[in-house]
């Protein structure tokens, strides 16, 4: 919501997640640091689980329960694939056109099929490879998609059951924090491939950020805007960014015993210091127009960011690196601000009636006069 903080706030923290992916694909091929923004990804699936809880467990029952989850499936579609279409049309046709494309643009064109029908997960089950999913070049980011729709389609599902069931919201809180635990430890001895791609893993963090949602639908309140709340925050962000610059990234243990925790407790200390607060100044640093603008392209950015590196990553000519960089840079930054506003801002819902803290938590502050509040799902 415009001038509140307050969803700028959770652009915020997409912006942090989207750096450190960025970090990690663009930095770590220059430099010996920020092999540790795979955490990026922790903190998105964390972010995911919060909002889309939060909207789940405050939508109206009106109809049935089919009707309910056949509804928000309806909205993550439009939200999620006119993008995802740009994505693999968008792709294939620069494959065609690149004369050194290291793939051919047919076969680029059936795995865009793959990453479309969202069974990137299953393929990579068959496929044995490294832990890049170099097979689905140009579209191996596309595998967290296919892990949220898992999401998405499972537990709307538990969460309306429960609520018909008459569960209390701390009830199902300590539910999802039980379960995100032991499907934590069930993932540690797992292969480096399926700990980062599975869903087990990826569950845990999507039911922490549901916890968090449902501990605050049952009356838990933000931090209050102090000075130890701060620090707290600051904390938080400087041992998530530590571990961007120097940590290992995925393929390594300390990925799992270290990265995934700290991901995982700094983005649920951000959310809960910041949501429906506007002091303290980690808040003020999130909720800053730059970061939150960059937090609300993070999904075409996260779709369009490694493109034209793979592409120029074989140029021939013997362009200097940097150069290549910079290109590839530019040309990123161009396909993700065509893909926001022509394919991700015409199908936004401003959804904060559903995301505002209320219902037990402070009053939200009334949106700035003449905005209409920014959709803040996905």
């Amino acid at each position: 919501m415009a001038g509140t903080g307050r969803f700028d706030y959770l652009d915020g923290i997409r912006a942090v997640a989207i750096g450190a992916v960025l970090a990690l694909h663009w930095f770590s091929w220059y430099t010996p640091f920020f092999h540790g923004g795979s955490v990026g990804v922790d903190v998105f699936f964390v972010l995911s689980g919060f909002i889309i809880t939060t909207m789940l467990w405050r939508t109206p029952l009106d109809g049935s329960a089919l009707a309910t989850w056949g509804a928000f499936v309806r909205r993550r579609v439009v939200r999620l694939y006119p993008a995802l279409v740009g994505l693999v049309v968008g792709g294939t046709v620069l494959y065609a056109l690149v004369p050194w494309a290291p793939v051919d643009p047919v076969e680029v064109a059936r795995r865009g099929v793959v990453v479309l029908t969202q069974t990137s997960a299953l393929w990579a089950a068959d496929q044995h490879g490294s832990l890049w999913l170099p097979g689905l070049q140009p579209f191996g980011q596309t595998w967290s998609l296919a892990v949220e729709w898992y999401f998405y389609l499972a537990w709307p599902v538990a969460l309306l059951a429960a609520r018909r069931r008459g569960w209390s919201a701390r009830r199902l809180a300590t539910v999802c924090v039980l379960v995100a635990v032991a499907a934590y430890a069930a993932a540690l001895p797992l292969g480096a491939f399926w700990f980062y791609f599975g869903p087990l893993e990826r569950s845990a963090e999507l039911l922490v950020g549901a916890a968090l949602a449902l501990w605050f639908a049952a009356g838990g309140r933000p931090t209050r805007p102090t000075r130890h709340a701060t620090a707290v925050a600051l904390l938080a962000l400087a041992a998530l960014s530590a571990y961007v610059v120097l940590g290992p990234d995925g393929k390594e243990p300390l990925y799992r015993l270290a990265g995934v925790p700290v991901a995982v407790v700094a983005t649920v200390l951000l959310i809960h210091t910041g949501y429906g607060n506007q002091q303290g100044a980690v808040t003020r640093l999130l909720s800053h127009r730059w970061l939150a603008s960059v937090g609300r392209y993070s999904y075409s950015l996260y779709l369009w960011h490694i493109v034209p590196f793979l592409l120029l990553e074989d140029a021939p000519g013997g362009v200097p690196k940097a150069v290549l960089g910079v290109v590839a840079v530019t040309a990123a930054v161009t396909l993700t601000v065509l893909s926001y506003r022509l394919l991700e801002r015409p199908f936004l819902r401003p959804r904060g009636d559903l995301l505002s803290p209320r219902s037990g938590h402070p009053a939200a502050p009334a949106p700035t006069p003449g905005r209409r509040p920014r959709s803040t799902t996905g």
